[in-house]
């Protein structure tokens, strides 16, 4: 955590451009005129199908910019989706990628970024060891779909490899897109269960950075403006799909994103990837449901920010923020769902302790403490 009695360095990189507000998408063709000639659009299926990036397409047209459309990314994009968008990238001679919808849109995206400019294996470039990643070859847009992931802002690209199965990262500076649009537009019809899950994914990304072994005073300042804007606008966004709360919501993850650039994330983060890899269970609700055991672990450790974290979230700096998190659980309808197999835990605790966010982490666990925090999830 930040203290007065070391000396840090930081390295700060941001997005150059970010418009923000209702409609803001109508700008993307403005926005990428002189810089893009024929891009490559990044999204889901249900986006394209219903139309609801119609209006990010249609302003490239009104700007007389040609542009392909790959629409097949999945939830926890794999290592073949990110080779078909590369493959149609070079196939349609494009030069910048536009990534809309969520965090598996814009890290799927990011991925291929890495290999249309660098070749290869997306493996080639994870973990300690692994190839440069070079400045990319093009301009890269994000416009986020969903509040949570923080992608947008990020320089990580988390992919599926099932054939390992686990969640790899690839990481770099060169991956946090230069242009950025936050349209709450884009937020209007998000099932509930999906707002929910990525907006505690958003308010994790601004808790764990705020008690991070590596925060500081700018990781903080991020973090705690996430915290205020995500706690007083999350649940209002889930149950009603206020259009400003919706727009706190965008901002607030985008904070959250800058903050956690800066810090590292923590042990809700490195345990939450195995879940996802090994059982299905979405990121976000992942996160969700390992958190209230995680804060209850690091409470010696983090007792103070905990407490200044709790009053950022409106729930008062008396509040047991693990039980305050289980009951916001509840309003938002998360739930264990997944039938956890003890046998499975060794694999489990194998696969999250290798994260490089364990360190990050306000005290330190070890396999007996992740195994502990997974058996939370197993009814008695």
């Amino acid at each position: 955590m930040s203290g007065a009695s070391r000396i840090q360095t930081l390295s700060w990189h941001v997005p150059e451009t970010v418009v923000t507000g209702a409609g803001a998408m109508k700008e993307t063709g403005g926005l990428v005129q002189g810089v893009m000639k024929h891009p490559l659009v990044v999204t889901g299926p249900h986006l394209f199908q219903a139309g609801i990036i119609a209006p990010v397409l249609e302003s490239l047209e009104e700007a007389g910019i040609g542009y392909a459309v790959f629409h097949e990314t999945e939830s926890d994009p794999s290592i073949e989706t990110v080779e078909k968008i590369r493959t149609m990238y070079e196939k349609n001679a494009c030069d910048g990628l536009i990534a809309v919808g969520g965090g598996s849109v814009m890290d799927a995206a990011k991925a291929a970024a890495v290999l249309i400019g660098d070749g290869g294996r997306l493996q080639d470039y994870e973990g300690a060891g692994a190839r440069e990643i070079s400045p990319l070859k093009m301009t890269l847009m994000a416009v986020p779909a969903t509040a949570g992931t923080g992608s947008e802002v990020t320089p990580f690209a988390v992919i599926s490899d099932h054939q390992r199965q686990v969640k790899m990262t690839v990481s770099s500076p060169f991956l946090i897109p230069e242009m950025v649009v936050l349209d709450p537009d884009l937020l209007k019809g998000v099932p509930a269960g999906l707002a929910a899950a990525t907006g505690m994914d958003a308010l994790i990304h601004a808790l764990e950075a705020y008690v991070s072994r590596y925060g500081s005073f700018l990781s903080d300042g991020f973090a705690a403006q996430a915290l205020e804007k995500i706690g007083h606008s999350l649940v209002k966004f889930v149950r009603t799909g206020d259009a400003e709360a919706a727009q706190d919501m965008l901002e607030g993850s985008f904070l959250a994103g800058c903050a956690f650039s800066l810090s590292r994330l923590g042990l809700v983060h490195a345990l939450s990837h195995p879940l996802s890899a090994h059982y299905g269970i979405p990121h976000g609700t992942a996160n969700a449901l390992l958190l209230p055991a995680v804060i209850r672990f690091n409470q010696e450790a983090a007792d103070r920010k905990y407490r200044q974290a709790a009053s950022l979230l409106g729930a008062g700096e008396q509040t047991d923020l693990a039980d305050w998190i289980e009951e916001l659980n509840r309003l938002l309808g998360i739930e264990m769902k997944w039938d956890l197999r003890e046998e499975d835990l060794p694999v489990l605790v194998r696969d999250g302790l290798m994260s490089g966010n364990v360190q990050a982490n306000p005290r330190l666990a070890e396999e007996k403490d992740a195994e502990d925090i997974y058996k939370t999830l197993i009814p008695a």
